[in-house]
């Protein structure tokens, strides 16, 4: 039997309400013949009928997939079991809120297949809403991945709008990637520093931003299609201050999993620098709140939406300066094993 070209990979906790759509959504790619995919659904320790719902919807759309249990509380879990079991070379992560337009896998595949050194393809993420939607939403809607990719550094220009680049930050709500890198990167002793759900005492969120920093350590570039779509539904309790504030806090708290790839590199001394210690990386973040925070009290030099996103950055600061403090062992661990790069055998060129 063929293997599939690309593996739908669906991180799910409590998702019943809207797992359906999703994958409807999948069973609505039309333009591309099915065996060149399949779909996985990661259950991560759902209480409520997830499983129930996504393995009836599987049978009755005829879409080769499995619903699989990962009993192990945190995204990153199910996120790494998913990796585990996919047939195919490229893996999509597709939320269990995430609904897919047509031609997403086609213009995806098309992608990559063009071009063998790009590790990851993003995808242009709408806000799919059935109530008011608050005037600061459009703001920080990145926050919210229903934005498309940060890219830098871009080298090929192709027609419709995508590029190839150097560089990027791509939300995890619909990127796909190569998966025999992460693989190689995973036996060779990787793990991700964002490995756990905190709960109450910490929320972490950003495995994704990782993992673009990890695929570029290995000298993959990146790359975006504005005909690559889904909608991102979002309920009304994550539209509020409250929550935001706890995103943005969960946000800051996960960015130090990409930390150190920016700011380590190969040292051939018998000594490591001081950047390369979370005391030196505590005080660049302490410096960097007290710069937006006298920043926020010159009002006059702010206009509403900049005020609102420097909050968002400020809140976002503590989240790490926290995180650093709880997890500082753990921390400078990490740095040493990015600092290492004993995966970087794998680089594409």
């Amino acid at each position: 039997m063929k293997r599939p070209s690309i593996t739908l990979l669906i991180c799910t906790y409590n998702g019943e309400k809207t797992i359906q759509q999703t994958l409807e959504a999948i069973a609505n790619q039309t333009d591309i013949s099915r065996y060149l995919f399949e779909v996985i659904v990661v259950d991560n320790a759902s209480s409520d009928r997830t499983s129930e719902i996504a393995a009836s919807t599987l049978q009755r759309l005829n879409l080769d997939g499995r619903v699989l249990l990962e009993p192990r509380i945190g995204k990153v879990n199910a996120f790494l079991r998913g990796v585990q079991e996919a047939q195919g070379e490229l893996i999509s992560i597709v939320d269990d809120d995430n609904f897919i337009e047509p031609g997403f896998i086609c213009y995806t595949l098309e992608l990559f297949n063009q071009y063998p050194d790009v590790g990851m393809v993003g995808s242009k993420n709408s806000l799919h809403a059935e109530q008011p939607v608050p005037q600061w939403f459009s703001w920080v809607r990145g926050r919210y991945a229903c934005a498309q990719p940060m890219l830098a550094d871009i080298e090929v220009k192709l027609s419709g709008g995508a590029v190839i680049a150097k560089t990027g930050v791509i939300a995890g709500a619909g990127s796909t990637f190569r998966v025999k890198p992460l693989r190689q990167c995973i036996e060779k002793g990787y793990s991700f520093f964002n490995d756990t759900q905190r709960g109450k005492n910490m929320s972490v969120t950003g495995e994704d931003l990782e993992l673009c920093w990890l695929m570029h350590s290995l000298g993959y570039r990146f790359a975006f299609d504005p005909r690559i779509q889904i909608r991102h539904a979002i309920k009304a309790e994550r539209l509020t201050l409250k929550y935001l504030k706890a995103l943005s806090r969960s946000q800051g708290a996960g960015a130090l999993g990409a930390d150190p790839f920016m700011f380590t590199y190969k040292f051939n001394d018998s000594r490591w620098p001081v950047q390369w210690t979370w005391q030196w990386q505590l005080l660049s973040k302490v410096k960097r709140y007290l710069e937006l925070t006298l920043l926020g009290m010159t009002p006059n030099r702010l206009d509403e939406e900049s005020r609102f996103r420097n909050w968002t950055f400020r809140v976002e600061c503590m989240g790490a300066i926290r995180r650093i403090l709880l997890e500082r062992n753990k921390y400078t661990s990490h740095i040493y094993q990015v600092a290492a790069g004993e995966w970087t055998d794998f680089r594409v060129h």
